[in-house]
């Protein structure tokens, strides 16, 4: 099956092809195109214009009308089957997004099991961070109070030192 954007892309293109010509000139140009030694004979035919004229009229041995006018049905016939393809892709196309919408239609009312997996997975994380939150909170209350008791224990290695220099001063005196 062709997707969507080619589908779009080959439509795209046959739209924006010029409109075709009628079967008339279809003719006209199939047939000067068969007979293209009519204008080589033309060209290279010596005298006035009426002498290139007839040599050019007499090198045509048949006219093969048939044979032209079938070439003539099968490029008018090519012409309507792009029409044709253009025609059935933009069909394809428009059915397409018809069932896109018949489908998110029918998804509204249908029971989704995604959303309520979705909700308790959703649940479950926020849980877990309220959960991890006051696990912050405790470890920063226990961190800070391990600062005091350093702190307070410096303080006191401080003043024992003091006291020690102190009692070294007194001593040596």
């Amino acid at each position: 099956m062709i997707n969507k954007k080619t589908l779009k892309s080959i439509l795209s293109f046959t739209e924006h092809q010029n409109p075709a010509p009628s079967f008339i000139v279809i003719y006209i140009l199939t047939w000067l195109v068969w007979h293209n030694q009519l204008f080589s004979y033309f060209i290279d035919a010596q005298g006035d214009f009426l002498m290139k004229v007839t040599s050019s009229v007499a090198s045509l041995e048949k006219n093969q009308y048939l044979v032209v006018f079938l070439l003539t049905c099968l490029i008018l016939l090519g012409r309507l089957l792009v029409d044709y393809f253009s025609f059935k892709s933009r069909e394809l196309l428009n059915s397409a997004d018809d069932d896109f919408v018949n489908a998110r239609d029918d998804q509204k009312f249908a029971q989704n099991t995604d959303i309520a997996n979705l909700m308790a997975t959703l649940t479950k994380t926020q849980q877990q961070l309220a959960d991890s939150k006051v696990k912050e909170k405790k470890i920063t209350a226990e961190k800070n109070d391990a600062i005091k008791k350093l702190l307070s224990l410096q303080h006191e290695l401080d003043e024992a030192k003091a006291d020690i220099n102190i009692l070294n001063k007194v001593t040596t005196n």
